[in-house]
């Protein structure tokens, strides 16, 4: 009953928060009221208070720093990264799942960016390719690269919706596309990868959106296909 009766409190906390951000139109990194004045407002303990507004910090609701107030947090993938590990850890997904979720977000993600990029964003995906092509014989390096220009992609597009959900998949599916390097059995297999990552940049060089995104569809295809296949020790 206890137990109970302290969800609800923070809870309160918990709308409380959420009506200030809304019915003021806060925006990121605006103030917020403190747990002080948040616990006077609404009659309930300081340690109420504290336990739910560290759940918000968790969830990048908000930011807390010492000495100060709370502010509106930025938009950022931890939160989601940890229940996608979580899925993961559980089993309650699976790898293959989260592949199939990153390959319908990136497949957009690399039609957008064709119309989007800059050509900084080209310069870093050509350095990312060349990181990746020095590092086929070292899949913890080349699978840190291939991040990268995955990243960078989900970044042109636009879209921070894209980056946050990219940024969390990428979190929990380091091992998974290590696995996937190394059980491509020689090492022009892992040459096909990079050629396929050096098409794509192609395409969005030229701002070719239909071509990335077919050239992205097919890389997932293949990397679908690579963690299908028996597992190597690296």
């Amino acid at each position: 009953m206890a137990t109970m009766q302290s969800n609800s409190l923070t809870s309160r906390v918990t709308d409380y928060i959420f009506d200030q951000i809304h019915n003021h139109g806060l925006v990121c990194g605006d103030s917020l009221p403190s747990e002080l004045r948040t616990s006077t407002d609404l009659g309930i303990s300081r340690g109420i208070v504290r336990e739910a507004f560290s759940s918000l910090e968790i969830a990048g609701i908000i930011e807390k720093g010492n000495g100060r107030s709370p502010r509106v947090g930025m938009l950022n993938s931890d939160f989601l990264t940890h229940l996608l590990l979580h899925a993961l850890s559980t089993k309650q997904v699976s790898t293959e799942q989260i592949l199939d979720l990153r390959a319908s977000i990136e497949v957009r993600a690399a039609e957008m960016a064709a119309l989007r990029r800059t050509q900084v964003d080209i310069q870093q995906l050509h350095a990312c390719v060349l990181g990746m092509q020095k590092s086929v014989s070292s899949p913890k390096d080349f699978v840190q690269h291939d991040l990268s220009f995955h990243s960078v992609i989900n970044g042109a597009s636009g879209n921070p919706l894209i980056e946050v959900f990219g940024g969390a998949m990428h979190e929990c599916m380091q091992q998974s596309m290590m696995e996937g390097i190394v059980n491509r059995r020689l090492k022009s297999d892992v040459q096909k990868v990079v050629q396929s990552h050096t098409g794509i940049v192609s395409a969005l060089e030229k701002r070719d959106s239909s071509k990335a995104g077919k050239l992205m569809k097919k890389h997932f295809a293949e990397a679908k296909k690579a963690l299908r296949l028996p597992r190597r020790e690296a």
